[in-house]
């Protein structure tokens, strides 16, 4: 191939237009995010028990539900909430699953089985995983601008419009709503009227129900034509509703529901969920884009809805686009793809000013050759363009270069011995192959256990790792075929390079050959660094991952469990008001009751139908949050905000937890369980850094207690169960049908007048009809005291667990944090009674998890990587020279880790192991340089200048292509950059240095 396509230009022309080609189409077809799409791995399993205990839940829904989940395979972890009349269960998958899908339809299958064994009028369980756990591609809001506010049912109406035109943009994978207002009709009656009458609400609600009759409609049929019978009159607006029927009177009058009951339509009380934007009721609805779209199109298509959508709106109502991750993925893309660009010139200029400008045309042809090839390889391999893919690219930029430099450099010195062109090629591929393939392998195996760990890390940086392989097998491919024939054609006299081996010959081979001819002290010297490096790692700090680099951060607002939404959205209103007062800050959106739509996939999605509960997005007008205006954010929330627990949160990068640190202690004891956790939580409260904690076993606020006189009920036949439907009907309601209005189904709610305002007092003197048609109040069969409720009983992997939950302030460490958690629990003595255990979760079980998979891959890779260089030096001696050099090189890269300032985290930790295997591959050609030039008759030192000049300027266009992650600074891509930087820098001198020097000793050969 090489002979044909050096005597054949044609050929080679119509090789590098198919690259070009196959490149371009890869480029412009691949879907373009912000960050890689990870398999969704957690689920939540809703289960609806109305009236039920938090015990009767756990016993009668949770408990079942779990069983049946143990069963199932694949399962990490399970964690459930049972609550006043839900069970809420959280599942996460193993990391070690691949189809996710298949997992979560067996998990539905256990779920279908278990549920004959539910009570009756216990719900079907809902399990809802992709939807609660993935961020929103758009978030926009409805917004409602009058001064007094519509009808709650406008405002829902014209958000469904706006989310059904949304759903059905092409791409649109769903869409959800937030804050939309419930609309109901309700009828209330008062406790004078069911007195005096002796009518209960049941029996109202059924009079009701039998009006509105959904019986199939009949047909008359003639030889002509067929009709449909269909009864008139049914239940479909609020003055048919009003003259329902309820009896008749001896009098032959009849008692209509307008005598006796007031009807109107009006929002569902108590509100569920609410949200504000611009401080203005709004409704929000998030969209999630089909991930095997292109963002640019999809979001074209989305504005150009939103536009048409906007034109229809009535007065009063405003749209406005509170969140587009287009916005983010375009930023990200800009910033790595100029850096990208920068790389490249840094790199060509350095291969220009060592290699000459002749020999810098193939070796620099090589750069967008390689990254064509790689944007087509993305289409087989699915792979898109986001910030890991397009970084792993900027990585692999001045490690690609290397295999072309040291190509064109042989076949340019044996065309100078006087070989002919022809002959020169094809010698130097062969001369070549060996090492090219085997230092290859080794960086390859060094950037292989990315590719392996399992989970939601693996597949967030398994792209990065994807695309250095990538590049580095094209770029051989093509040191090995293409750039051959490409050097033949430019190649001439040397005369061009700014830096050759003849003008370094002079004090550079005098000091060369004085610290070969004393090897040991050459090792003793290329050595402290390296030491030094390993030394000073103790003082690093760890961390997991670090802030994402967004314009926007989140908190929360939690009261007491007893407090109603109004309470909530009050305070929240508050907290607005409180972060506005900042010139920075641009807008505040707040949903109550539940959590906001994700922006960011470290959004974890845990409060649901919690009216306790509201957070809000903050955007500031320009740039990043700063973790001190976060931490400033915070100390005013604590202090302007005694009345709830407020907690302002970074958005950062890395798997979503519910809180930075968690304590949990098992047992079977809910009071012990409480006990062991307020002293655990006073503990870490103490701890400075951590700005809240929160304890998951809540006991609850006040409840009214109702004791029923047996001896008094049982004169009146009054059941216990007759007690508590009628307090129930009368205080929550009794629905038993809808109103049909167009394609809206709006629920019929009977009940007592004020039944959402009662004082223990009214309860105490409602209406109670005995069987028998007696009426008495309840204080007559019963007694009543406030008692305290149990809120939840929450418990992780079948035991009862209460977890205490530790949040940081911005900036902080959680792992540092965790670690002064520890040590202050252990000095205070905490110990837990017989029967109790405990063991801690947040970031540092996510980080154990991940970089014990990373490092479990990295002993396999290692052994493979020494495989690969015992076969390609065929010597255990000379493959143990190059292992000791990447062993040092990991000193070097904790040295340029310490002297820039960065934690020791998941980046810094894969760049050390892509590192290791870069930064032999200069040792490998200079030990393979030196094993040729004794066979020819030369000295060692002759070969370390013969290796000098492509030894410099891989290493140089290494450090030059990740240099612009470096200069742009942030913490997410620096460490990693830093660590490879320093270290193929660093082992450049251990390649000309130690590498000769320990060959010399081992093997006794001329210096």
């Amino acid at each position: 191939m090489l002979r044909r396509a050096y005597h054949d230009p044609r050929f080679m022309i119509l090789l590098l237009l198919l690259i070009v080609i196959s490149g371009i189409s890869g480029f412009t077809t691949r879907p373009k995010l912000e960050d890689p799409k990870s398999k969704v791995r957690k689920g939540q399993i809703t289960t609806y028990l109305p009236g039920a205990s938090p015990s009767e839940i756990e016993s009668l829904i949770t408990e079942p539900i779990e069983k049946a989940l143990r069963e199932a395979k694949a399962i990490r972890a399970i964690e459930s909430s049972s609550l006043r009349g839900v069970s809420i269960v959280f599942v996460r998958l193993t990391d070690e699953v691949v189809d996710v899908s298949e997992s979560w339809a067996k998990i539905q299958d256990k779920l279908s089985e278990v549920t004959g064994s539910f009570p009756d009028r216990a719900s079907i369980p809902t399990l809802v995983d992709e939807r609660r756990w993935d961020p929103y591609t758009t978030v926009v809001a409805l917004i409602d601008t009058t001064e007094s506010s519509l009808q709650s049912a406008v405002l829902a109406r014209w958000a469904k419009e706006l989310e059904n035109r949304l759903r059905f943009v092409s791409g649109t994978r769903f869409t959800e709503l937030f804050g939309l207002p419930e609309e109901e009709i309700l009828v209330e009656v008062t406790e004078e009227t069911i007195a005096n009458i002796g009518i209960t609400l049941a029996e109202i609600a059924k009079k009701i129900q039998q009006r509105d009759s959904e019986a199939p409609d009949a047909t008359s049929q003639t030889l002509q034509f067929n009709m449909p019978v269909r009864l008139a009159g049914g239940v479909d607006d609020l003055d048919r509703l009003r003259n329902v029927v309820l009896r008749g009177t001896s009098k032959g009058n009849l008692l209509r529901l307008k005598d006796i009951a007031t009807v109107r339509r009006t929002e569902k009380l108590p509100v569920t969920t609410s949200s504000f934007v611009n401080g203005k009721r709004a409704v929000v609805i998030g969209t999630r884009m089909d991930t095997n779209y292109i963002i640019d199109s999809w979001t074209a298509r989305q504005t150009k809805a939103l536009e048409e959508f906007a034109k229809t709106l009535p007065a009063g109502l405003s749209m406005e686009l509170l969140f587009t991750q287009k916005q983010y993925t375009d930023e990200r893309s800009n910033h790595l793809y100029g850096s990208l660009g920068l790389g490249m010139v840094f790199v060509i200029i350095v291969v220009w000013l060592m290699m000459g400008w002749r020999a810098a045309i193939p070796i620099c042809a090589a750069i967008p050759l390689t990254l064509l090839g790689v944007f087509f390889l993305m289409i087989p391999f699915a792979v898109s363009l986001h910030q890991m893919s397009i970084a792993g690219l900027i990585l692999a930029l001045g490690m690609l270069i290397d295999n072309p430099i040291i190509m064109v450099d042989e076949i340019q010195r044996r065309s100078e011995a006087g070989e002919s062109t022809e002959n020169a090629i094809m010698n130097s591929v062969n001369h070549l192959m060996r090492p090219l393939v085997g230092s290859n392998l080794t960086t390859i195996l060094g950037f292989t256990p990315i590719l392996l760990i399992p989970g939601t890390t693996g597949e967030y940086l398994g792209q990065l790792g994807w695309a250095v392989i990538a590049c580095l097998t094209i770029s051989l491919i093509l040191s090995l075929s293409v750039v051959p024939v490409l050097a033949a054609w430019c190649l001439g006299p040397r005369k061009q390079s700014f830096v050759t081996p003849q003008q370094t010959e002079g004090h550079y081979v005098t000091r060369l050959e004085w610290f070969l001819k004393r090897p040991w002290l050459t090792v003793s010297l290329s050595i402290l660094l390296p030491v030094m490096g390993f030394a000073v790692s103790g003082e690093l700090e760890e961390q997991f991952f670090p802030q994402a680099e967004r314009d926007h951060f989140h908190f929360s607002v939690r009261l007491p469990t007893q407090a109603s939404i109004r309470s909530t959205e009050r305070v929240a209103l508050k907290a607005r008001d409180l972060i506005l007062e900042h010139s920075e800050v641009e807008d505040v959106s707040l949903f109550i009751g539940t959590n906001a739509p994700a922006v960011h996939y470290s959004m974890f999605a845990s409060d649901e139908n919690r009216p306790e509960f509201a957070q809000g997005i903050v955007g500031i007008r320009s740039g990043k949050v700063e973790p001190d205006f976060v931490r400033q954010i915070q100390h005013e929330l604590n202090s302007g905000l005694p009345e709830a627990q407020s907690i302002a949160i970074l958005l950062e990068q890395g798997p979503p937890t519910v809180a930075p640190i968690e304590f949990r202690i098992y047992g079977p004891s809910i009071d012990q369980l409480s006990e062991l956790g307020e002293v655990a939580r006073k503990i870490m409260m103490e701890i400075p850094g951590i700005v809240q904690t929160r304890s998951t076993l809540d006991l609850g606020g006040p409840q009214l207690a109702l004791n029923v006189r047996q001896h008094d009920a049982e004169s009146l036949d009054i059941t216990d169960e007759i007690l508590a439907h009628q307090v129930s009907h009368q205080l929550d309601g009794i629905i038993l049908t809808t109103m049909s209005e167009q394609i809206e189904e709006v629920p019929v709610r009977v009940r007592i007048e004020g039944g959402d305002k009662s004082e223990p007092e009214r309860v105490f003197s409602l209406p109670v009809i005995s069987p028998k048609g007696e009426l008495v109040p309840l204080g007559s069969v019963a007694d009543w005291s406030i008692g305290r409720q149990l809120f939840n009983i929450p418990r992780r992997n079948s035991s009862r667990c209460n977890i205490i939950q530790g949040y940081v302030a911005a900036g902080e460490l959680p792992i540092v944090l965790e670690n002064k958690f520890k040590k202050a629990i252990a000095e205070s003595g905490f110990a837990l009674p017989l029967g109790y255990r405990s063991d801690f979760g947040g970031v540092s079980q996510e980080r154990n998890s991940a970089v014990g998979n990373l490092l479990a891959y990295a002993a396999i890779i290692e052994v493979l990587m020494l495989s690969v260089l015992v076969i390609t030096f065929r010597s255990f001696r000379q493959a143990g020279i190059i292992g000791v050099v990447a062993i040092l090189s990991l000193g070097l890269g904790l040295l340029s880790l310490w002297l820039f300032n960065f934690p020791m985290g998941l980046m810094a930790i894969i760049g050390l192991l892509g590192m290791m295997g870069l930064a032999i591959n200069d040792s490998i050609v200079v030990l393979t340089d030196a094993k040729q030039a004794i066979l020819s008759g030369k000295t060692v030192t002759e070969s370390v200048v013969h290796s000098t000049r492509h030894v410099l300027t891989t290493s140089i266009t290494t450090a030059a292509g990740v240099s612009p992650l470096v200069m742009a600074g942030g913490e997410f891509w620096p460490p990693m950059m830093v660590v490879i930087a320093g270290g193929v820098l660093g082992a450049t001198f251990l390649a000309l240095g130690l590498t000769p020097a320990l060959y010399i000793i081992t093997s006794r050969k001329m210096i």
